[in-house]
């Protein structure tokens, strides 16, 4: 057997080393970046739509947007189930116990709806012509091939406007909404083109920005949160993800846009 030299030694110890610890990916140093924010800037955020929007379920949460955004950027895929999500940071501050971002919902005035419909017909005399001699019926009011014409209502907001408060940093919040484009529901429709966002500084009141001058509630907040003089209860997700039904406990719910 050869000798070995002191560099095949090197080489071997080096081989048995641990290896060094994996470079964290993109959300995980945004993560650590933003995890402990508390330096936050009373800031004001204002979205120019171009035309009608339609929000079925309520207000916009610019938290789960800039969560979005944050997801996009990374390449992050939208998780589908419980199991999938991951924990997503944005440049927002918390509130002391951390429960939820101080952000508000969406702030804003419809002038006036209008009815939409949803179409889906599925193609019945295409199917029957490409099908076995032996089909003999297509079940369209059920299943895969289900037909349906569903109403949406979408409005016009004053000015064109959604406004949003919130504690945070500016520039991060401008980077990321710079990738948002569409909001609300039906946005491969067109429906709730943003044609510009705007952050700027804003003035503070007692309650910014998550309870108004007037004492409701800008977001779903905690039933007992300080300040609060005009509560609409329900059951809600206090952060989002807010699609998480299991999470939802008894809050003060951001009044509806009008």
């Amino acid at each position: 057997m050869s000798a070995r030299t002191g560099a095949d030694w090197l080489g071997a110890a080096e081989a048995l080393a641990p290896l060094p610890p994996r470079a964290p990916d993109g959300l995980d140093a945004w993560n650590a970046r933003w995890r402990a924010y508390a330096a936050g800037t009373p800031l004001v955020v204002t979205a120019h739509l171009s035309g009608p929007i339609a929000l079925p379920h309520g207000p916009l949460a610019i938290d789960a947007l800039l969560a979005a955004a944050v997801c996009l950027r990374e390449g992050v895929v939208a998780a589908q189930r419980v199991e999938e999500l991951r924990p997503v940071e944005v440049p927002v501050v918390r509130e002391p116990a951390g429960r939820f971002h101080l952000a508000s919902f969406s702030v804003g005035t419809f002038d006036h709806h209008e009815k939409r419909w949803i179409h889906r017909r599925f193609p019945v005399a295409e199917a029957q012509g490409m099908a076995a001699p032996s089909l003999r019926r297509i079940q369209i009011n059920a299943g895969p091939c289900k037909s349906y014409r569903i109403p949406l209502e979408a409005g016009h907001v004053e000015g064109d406007v959604l406004t949003w408060y919130l504690l945070g940093d500016a520039d991060a919040v401008r980077d990321l909404l710079a990738v948002i484009h569409y909001l609300g529901k039906r946005r491969g429709v067109g429906l709730g083109r943003v044609v510009r966002w705007e952050v700027e500084r804003c003035e503070p009141w007692p309650g910014f920005p998550v309870v108004s001058p007037e004492g409701k509630a800008l977001r779903t907040l905690p039933m007992d949160w300080p300040g609060l003089t005009e509560i609409e209860p329900g059951y809600k997700t206090i952060t989002f993800p807010y699609w998480r039904r299991e999470m939802e406990e008894l809050c003060a719910v951001a009044a509806r846009s009008t």
